[in-house]
């Protein structure tokens, strides 16, 4: 009979403490994150004929192959190409490796994504990755990731096509 009066109150007491505890004012979810991992490890046998990894994260979850998305836009001797990129798996989970499947030559631009968040990639002339930028744009108080216009792309490309 005493345990039957001590759980009633101690359940009580524990919904009065977390209704005195202070709520967040709004709750953060972060958006799906990306980053390139480049060079690779020449040394590591795994990494043999991979042009870069892809780290990824989700806020719940781990991402699948399926989850990502990717193109190369390329301008090679003045016409323009579009090739898309293959994501293979790794013994890393969340981690993803491209490996080369547009031309050696000409200029070329990447865009990665996974669901919502999208990289863009540069490559210098020897085909290795120069830069890497996520476009985000400002939400209220947070700065989120937003999708790559194509006119980013064409703009990107026409100046490194310059170099």
């Amino acid at each position: 009979m005493l345990r039957r009066a001590l759980v009633p109150v101690f359940a009580t007491a524990l919904l009065s403490l977390a209704a005195a505890a202070p709520s967040p004012t709004r709750v953060v979810k972060w958006p799906p994150w990306l980053s390139i991992e480049s060079p690779v490890n020449p040394w590591d046998p795994a990494s043999r004929g991979v042009a870069f990894y892809v780290r990824t994260m989700l806020r719940e979850g781990v991402p699948n192959v399926s989850d990502m998305t990717g193109t190369a836009y390329g301008l090679v001797d003045g016409k323009r190409q579009t090739v898309p990129l293959e994501f293979g798996t790794t013994n890393r989970p969340g981690v993803f490796s491209v490996r080369r499947s547009w031309p050696a030559e000409g200029a070329w631009v990447l865009r990665v994504s996974l669901m919502t968040t999208s990289a863009l990639l540069t490559l210098d002339r020897q085909g290795n990755v120069a830069s890497v930028r996520i476009p985000t744009e400002r939400v209220h108080d947070d700065v989120l990731p937003r999708q790559v216009a194509q006119r980013e792309i064409d703009s990107t490309l026409a100046e490194i096509s310059k170099r």
